[in-house]
């Protein structure tokens, strides 16, 4: 499933405003596809599993049916919540939350209810549904902001380094270039170049003074500044840099898989 959305910051919030949340969480107003009346047509087979995703960022996986719809519809209606949500709601961490509905967690984004565990979606990830409401919530959190319109996030103007129309992280600082879009074009370059290499070299975070720089193989493809920390809401540039380093590890074998002609 294709997806055309504008692509913003993503942040982390600590664990334990993620706990303050699931206490204090008031039930959501507005449900998007919430009965048996209101199922979403589907196409093709029964789904196993379903892994919920915009671009390369995933946000958590349905592996079970549940009240009654099949996988597949849920997997239509939790994206039909989320064509709403990141059209009408401000996809900040804050305006996450998760509530109690009918006794079961369920995760809220603003008024708009996203999406309920059950127990038998608790059971097939091996948690309590509390643990398994608290692991999704965290990912929507630190993924969501990544895919939502720029309106709707509210974030500062950013770089969105990609190859292959594959999102890799979001540049924010200048970093002694004159614009992002320099300093993007720079690693952009770096990357096409390691891509068009035969095989695939290690991705590692090195520290580089109170920075920490991402390389591949012996290659320096991007160094991640206080400043860029601080406007992603991270805690340091080493834990930049490492988000940065997982995102590479995840997305850089796409990519090669789809540019076999890259080199030419």
């Amino acid at each position: 499933m294709e997806k055309r959305i504008c692509l913003v910051i993503g942040v982390v919030l600590a664990v334990a405003a993620l706990a303050a949340t699931a206490s204090t969480g008031e039930a959501c107003e507005i449900v998007v596809s919430g009965d048996l009346n209101d199922k979403p047509a589907t196409r093709g087979p029964e789904l196993e599993k379903a892994d919920i995703a915009i671009g390369n960022f995933l946000l958590f996986t349905i592996r079970n049916p549940a009240a009654g719809f099949t996988v597949a519809e849920r997997e239509r209606i939790i994206y039909l919540r989320l064509t709403e949500i990141i059209s009408n709601e401000r996809v900040d961490p804050g305006n996450f939350k998760l509530t109690d509905v009918r006794g079961k967690p369920t995760i809220c984004v603003g008024k708009y209810r996203l999406i309920t565990v059950y127990p038998n979606d608790a059971e097939a990830a091996g948690r309590s549904s509390e643990e398994l409401a608290q692991q999704w919530l965290a990912s929507l959190r630190t993924n969501l902001p990544e895919v939502a319109p720029c309106a709707s996030a509210g974030a500062p103007v950013t770089y969105a380094v990609g190859v292959g129309g594959v999102l890799l992280f979001r540049l924010r600082d200048l970093n002694g270039f004159a614009t992002l879009r320099q300093r993007g074009a720079v690693v952009e370059s770096r990357l096409v170049d390691v891509v068009s290499k035969d095989g695939m070299l290690p991705i590692t975070v090195q520290p580089i003074a109170e920075e920490h720089a991402v390389y591949v193989g012996q290659q320096r493809i991007v160094t991640a500044t206080k400043k860029d920390a601080k406007l992603a809401k991270m805690k340091s540039p080493e834990e930049l840099a490492q988000a940065w380093a997982d995102n590479l590890t995840k997305a850089l074998p796409i990519v090669k898989a789809g540019l076999p002609s890259i080199s030419q």
